[in-house]
């Protein structure tokens, strides 16, 4: 099976990023290919008003249109997804790949989360909790998740 994640911006921590190795090691020791794409995440300007954030995240999340596939099935990652759990997940995958998708892409958003552009690309918006999470955090818990399709 084929993944690739999405994301804005990069992991900085250090123990954050060694987390990620070791995950993607064991996904790849599955046999399943992953690729990790990190775009640019824009600085948030100090008196960012709500009306202007929209806008903001659009231009921040340009670069993801050129990043999906035709035949990729999309998984946006938002509050506003639904949560499931692990086995409809698992179930989600497998019957994209069953239905000839050749890769499940993930899309996560900066700090501010993804525009409505981008969400309504996606086949499904998931959510793994209505609470907030550092996104590196996300990262690996994603992975996580992806280890055990």
């Amino acid at each position: 099976m084929k993944y690739k994640i999405i994301c804005i911006g990069k992991i900085k921590e250090q123990f954050y990023r060694d987390e990620v190795d070791e995950l993607l090691k064991s996904i790849r020791r599955k046999n399943d290919e992953i690729d990790i794409i990190e775009l640019q995440d824009a600085n948030i300007p100090d008196k960012l008003k709500a009306s202007s954030i929209e806008k903001f995240l659009e231009k921040e999340c340009k670069p993801i249109y050129g990043k999906i596939e035709k035949n990729n099935f999309v998984i946006a990652l938002c509050i506003e997804g639904k949560e499931i759990t692990s086995d409809k997940h698992r179930e989600i995958v497998h019957n994209a790949f069953d239905f000839g998708k050749n890769c499940i892409t993930y899309l996560i958003g900066g700090s501010l989360g993804l525009p409505e552009n981008v969400k309504k690309l996606a086949d499904v918006k998931m959510s793994f909790s209505k609470m907030t999470f550092p996104h590196q955090l996300m990262r690996i818990i994603l992975l996580e998740e992806i280890l055990h399709l």
